[in-house]
């Protein structure tokens, strides 16, 4: 008989008790849509958050330029996640841009040349700009190493996992920078142009667990991940802009500039979180902290004062840390003898918040909000 897919009623098969199913049982499909929702400032290197910070002549005059930008991005996901065994789960992972919103601003400290550097950026630096597509896809497997998963139970009141991801630079990135490319303000395509992602392909490992105990017929966990990514050596389309460089001419910067590459440096992210179950097999409370770091990125081009003004220049660094803690509340209708309707699901609702510098630092500072549904089906 070929296999079909049918509604699973989750505890006729496996024990559920927790919300922490980094793997699932062999010959289940998990589908996950979630939406998202973003607001983030720039943050510098500092606790007053002065922006991006530049220096630019005009002569016999330095000027001292802040930045400002913020943007809003509003996301959907969808991820599949299959069962190959009980040990191994796959996972396919595909985002999609809604919309995202992006607003700049600046100060000059000396007004008297305001004039002249408001028109330049106002011609490199639109103040408003939006865009919407495809994100970078990500297809990834978990391995259970050692121990038991909560929501199997057992004598071992761990779980220890590996998991392996490729995440694939389907993302629309910056526009080539075109002088016949403008629109009817005479402003170049790529000058109004947020790219959805970097066009480089990344290898993240990870490794990820649980502690766990049930206490007063509630399931306390402990949930904790450290990963490492490594990214692949690509083209990229030089942002064009007038900031490193004493000409303003968009057309001999660019010349000047020639074609590019970008190597991002490994990075690092980690979490550590704390769940509660509320009510039994019913809600579940997760509180906890991430973090990402990356060192400084490495251009290459036929410019090597662009080079080096791409890695670091004063008042900006390309090496960055963005620290978040975040709150959930899970709802679950697994349990068949307590189960509303005949369709298995799980909704999850939560916020994210950054924490300031120094734990985040030459990044955007996100503050987010989403919620998630959650359906389980098996294929006998």
């Amino acid at each position: 008989m070929k296999p079909i897919l049918s509604f699973l009623v989750l505890l006729f098969t496996v024990k559920t008790t927790a919300q922490t199913h980094f793997t699932i049982p062999q010959n289940v499909w998990r589908f996950s849509l979630n939406s998202d929702y973003t607001s983030a400032n720039w943050r510098s290197k500092n606790l007053s958050n002065t922006g991006i910070k530049h220096s630019y002549t005009i002569f016999p005059k330095v000027y001292s330029i802040n930045q400002y930008f913020k943007r809003t991005i509003s996301t959907n996901r969808i991820n599949i996640e299959y069962g190959f065994t009980d040990r191994t789960t796959l996972v396919f992972k595909i985002p999609y841009i809604n919309k995202i919103t992006q607003n700049h601003s600046w100060s000059v400290s000396n007004d008297s040349s305001s004039a002249t550097l408001d028109s330049l950026f106002k011609f490199y630096y639109p103040l408003k700009n939006t865009n919407k597509g495809l994100s970078d896809i990500t297809i990834g497997i978990n391995l259970l190493m050692k121990g038991s998963p909560a929501w199997r139970g057992g004598k071992q009141r761990f779980s220890f996992y590996s998991g392996l991801d490729m995440i694939f630079p389907f993302a629309e990135t910056l526009k080539r920078y075109d002088s016949a490319d403008v629109g009817s303000d005479g402003i170049p395509n790529q000058f109004k142009h947020v790219p959805l992602g970097e066009g480089l392909t990344e290898i993240r490992l990870r490794l990820f667990g649980e502690f766990y105990r049930k206490k007063w017929g509630r399931l306390f966990n402990i949930n904790w991940k450290v990963g490492l990514s490594t990214f692949q050596k690509a083209a990229v389309n030089p942002r064009i802009t007038f900031l490193w460089i004493q000409d303003a001419s968009a057309d001999s910067i660019a010349n000047s500039i020639g074609n590019t590459f970008q190597k991002r440096p490994i990075k690092l992210n980690g979490l550590i979180s704390a769940q509660l179950e509320l009510v039994p097999k019913k809600v579940f409370v997760t509180t906890g902290a991430d973090w990402i770091f990356s060192g400084r990125d490495e251009f290459f081009s036929i410019n090597n004062v662009w080079n080096v003004w791409m890695r670091k220049h004063t008042g900006y660094n390309s090496q960055k840390m963005l620290t978040s803690q975040f709150v959930k509340v899970n709802l679950f209708n697994l349990d068949p003898y307590q189960m509303v309707g005949p369709i298995p699901f799980e909704l999850e609702i939560g916020a994210r918040w950054f924490l300031p510098y120094p734990l985040t630092f030459n990044t955007y500072g996100n503050i987010s909000s989403w919620i998630q549904f959650s359906t389980y089906f098996q294929a006998w």
